[in-house]
């Protein structure tokens, strides 16, 4: 057994002594590295929830901006890119506060139940949106039955009601018929 520890040992020394050289045995660089490899091992697990939530919000934004084109909004960077920018990192915050339950609490290593769910529920919404935004651009588009589908599918995956306004079961947001000044 003591074999173990003598071989972990040096392992140890010798990624020691690697960073050494790597970092010209600065302490602030050896901090930085190491921060950053137990944050890569930490969020590696759920890359691809971020990166699924990133691009949806990505496409969002592209969309929103197209609707805003041809409603003739005036598009600024503050409304923009800040909100998306903001919207982003609330995404990541959550699906780290959910991970770190997941992995402190519950001692789930593989089953990713919360950040799965939250990933999901920002999915749906964000698909909403484009949905929302395919409707105002191509009116004519199958798009609210696809908005009627992901609610449903939504509801039954969820295990609860999406309420839209008024108890209608359409996006009231959406244009019923193709309008001239659309928005």
């Amino acid at each position: 057994m003591t074999w173990l520890f003598e071989s972990i040992g040096k392992y140890i020394t010798h990624i020691g002594n690697t960073l050494g050289e790597l970092t010209q045995n600065s302490a602030i660089a050896n901090i930085l590295i190491g921060a950053g490899a137990v944050l890569g091992a930490y969020f590696a697990p759920i890359v691809g929830l971020i990166v699924t939530c990133f691009v949806l919000t990505l496409i969002d934004m592209c969309y929103g901006i197209a609707v805003a084109k041809k409603c003739h909004k005036k598009i600024t960077s503050e409304k923009n890119w800040k909100g998306t920018i903001s919207k982003l990192w609330h995404e990541v915050l959550l699906l780290g506060m959910a991970r770190l339950v997941e992995f402190t609490v519950l001692g789930t290593e593989g089953v990713f139940v919360l950040t799965g769910g939250i990933t999901i529920i920002v999915s749906l919404t964000e698909l909403w949106s484009i949905i929302e935004n395919l409707n105002t651009l191509y009116p004519y588009g199958p798009w609210k039955m696809i908005g009627k589908f992901l609610k449903k599918k939504g509801e039954d995956y969820v295990g609860m009601d999406i309420d839209l306004k008024d108890g209608d079961t359409s996006n009231s947001n959406v244009a019923k018929e193709p309008q001239e000044d659309c928005c």
